[in-house]
């Protein structure tokens, strides 16, 4: 459908966390995966065995990069998944990371990215990487990265700080870190009482002195801690888009957010890059016989209308497995 400006509508804050992508970050054992464990509807990509403790929980036990790469294909194309579950948990990052490069590096017979020149190596995982989770997010899935903490020296505006960082390793994380409205960084804090010492866990959604740890929001408006929780997490999200709306006017909305679904346009563009991908590795009769089964007659994109978006999408899954 084509852009019509004279149509547009001011955006509304959505409150839908359906449509929310959060990460967390913290030493190990301190309630990373019990927080995701607490959202609604959720499924855990179990990536590490950090979820043995879980109970009444969905895990999904990820071993290798296509365990995670057939998921995802399965959360795409079945209509029941996505009632089924509104957020995707990745448990940890860290290590989809790692077996994302490992699989990069076994379809290009190779050990290390840096075997490829001109950085092809890291381009590729990082189209590799990146793909799977927008995949998600197009299908309605809201995403919980889950990774652990590490100080680092870091230099910032000429002065170096040590600073506690996630561990995910820095391409991986720039990823991430402009996909989601939160990085929170989880913690234990000692009430300093000797006669009654006592420690509790927070949610650190923002660090007001920039240089103790890393955490962002999107949301203005959102307190700086609250103790660790999904309530306190949801209410303190709920209470940042109510000062944003009251400042701004207009009101919140509880739809899904705009950006989770692709346009015809979007598909045509992913098609006619597929298809030079396809030429390129002679794998064009694979895509056409699959073209053929999904619209159940020899079709070209071309000819495909936008009344078929819904096929043409079930097509673009299936031409993603060839590669």
């Amino acid at each position: 459908m084509a852009i019509n400006l004279k149509e547009l509508k001011p955006q509304q804050i959505s409150k839908d966390l359906r449509g929310k992508y959060i990460m967390f970050y913290g030493n190990a054992g301190v309630g990373k995966t019990t927080l995701a464990s607490k959202f609604k509807d959720v499924l855990i990509a179990g990536f590490e065995q950090g979820t043995n403790a879980l109970n009444n929980v969905y895990v999904q036990p990820v071993k290798t990069w296509q365990d995670w790469r057939d998921m995802v294909r399965q959360l795409q194309k079945d209509k029941e998944l996505q009632e089924k579950f509104q957020s995707i948990a990745i448990d940890t990052a860290d290590e989809a990371w790692d077996l994302c490069v490992k699989h990069v590096c076994g379809q290009n017979n190779i050990t290390s990215l840096d075997e490829l020149p001109w950085g092809k190596g890291y381009e590729l995982a990082k189209k590799e990487f990146r793909s799977t989770f927008r995949e998600l997010t197009y299908s309605g899935y809201g995403l919980i990265f889950i990774s652990h903490s590490i100080e680092k020296e870091i230099e910032e505006n000429g002065e170096k700080n040590k600073k506690i960082v996630p561990a995910l390793q820095n391409t991986p994380f720039q990823i991430i870190n402009k996909m989601v409205d939160i990085v929170a960084y989880i913690r234990e804090v000692s009430n300093n009482d000797r006669e009654n010492p006592q420690t509790k866990r927070f949610i650190f959604l923002r660090d007001e002195t920039g240089k103790l740890f890393f955490a962002k929001s999107r949301y203005k408006y959102i307190t700086p801690r609250i103790e660790l929780g999904y309530q306190a997490l949801v209410d303190a999200i709920y209470d940042a888009i109510d000062k944003e709306v009251q400042e701004s006017g207009g009101e919140s909305t509880n739809e899904k957010n705009p950006y989770s679904e692709k346009t015809f346009e979007e598909m045509m563009s992913e098609a006619r890059e597929l298809w030079n991908e396809g030429v390129t590795k002679g794998r064009t009769e694979q895509i056409v016989k699959i073209l053929a089964d999904t619209f159940g007659r020899e079709i070209k994109f071309s000819q495909i209308t936008p009344e078929e978006k819904d096929k043409l999408n079930d097509a673009l899954i299936e031409i993603h497995t060839i590669f």
